[in-house]
């Protein structure tokens, strides 16, 4: 009789092939082995590690998000504002627009003009064209006059066919002129408002300012201005309308006028 240790190894004595587990038990099986009872689940592989880039990624949107705001406020608010004296400025006087009119006429003036006003419309009813001649001194001391420029025409030419052109083009010269005649006497230019003087020193230094352009520097010792003004006839208006012209005197250049 053989010994018992001399059985093959690994074979089964005395028993038959085992049964094969249905598929109901490896089930079973695979669930209890992957989570045992009251123990509790695995965390995921896919977490994101502590030191990586997730945290950094966070901040950067949150500053993103707050600099948007910031911006989008500001933008707001600048046209809440730019709305609100443009509306002020062509409405009908009002208690605010009183009250605030040279704050409202500082932010207006000269870039966002409107020459038309809320619910009465005022319309430009006729041309004008500002021109100037100078008087200059010559190497010998003589002086010589100039012919008249046409300085309304100077800006009309970078206005034409300029699809973005200049408000200070459109609008420098017409209000110089604009305010200047409001505050002088048409018969003896003398100063019918405390803004008299004020307003020829902003008219002059204009026109010095032009003729410096053109080359006239130091030796500009004067200048003359006349405005042409020709009303603007009706659309079935036969007559040509005549221009009328306003001649100013001399003016003296001034240190200040050259800066």
């Amino acid at each position: 009789m053989q010994p018992h240790d001399d059985a093959v190894p690994g074979e089964p004595v005395g028993r038959s092939t085992p049964p094969t587990l249905t598929k109901q038990a490896v089930e079973d099986a695979d669930t209890s082995t992957a989570q045992a009872p009251g123990e509790p689940a695995a965390e995921s592989s896919a977490e994101t590690p502590a030191g990586t880039s997730g945290e950094p990624e966070e901040r950067h949107s949150t500053s993103v998000r707050i600099m948007s705001a910031i911006i989008a406020l500001i933008v707001v608010g600048a046209t809440v504002v730019h709305v609100s004296a443009v509306f002020l400025h062509v409405a009908p006087s009002n208690t605010v627009s009183t009250q605030y009119r040279e704050e409202i006429d500082g932010y207006i003036y000269p870039f966002f003009e409107q020459n038309w006003a809320l619910f009465a419309p005022n319309p430009v009813a006729e041309n004008f064209r500002l021109q100037a001649q100078s008087r200059v001194r010559n190497p010998d001391g003589t002086t010589t006059d100039s012919g008249w420029t046409d300085l309304t025409g100077d800006d009309l030419d970078h206005i034409r066919h300029n699809p973005y052109p200049s408000k200070a083009d459109q609008n420098m010269i017409r209000r110089a002129w604009s305010t200047y005649s409001d505050s002088h006497d048409v018969k003896d230019e003398s100063n019918t408002t405390s803004r008299g003087d004020l307003m020829r020193d902003y008219l002059r230094r204009i026109v010095v300012h032009r003729f410096q352009d053109r080359g006239r520097g130091r030796s500009l010792v004067s200048v003359q201005v006349r405005v042409v003004t020709t009303p603007i006839g009706k659309p079935d208006a036969t007559a040509r309308s005549q221009p009328s012209i306003r001649t100013l005197g001399w003016w003296e250049t001034h240190p200040d006028d050259f800066r």
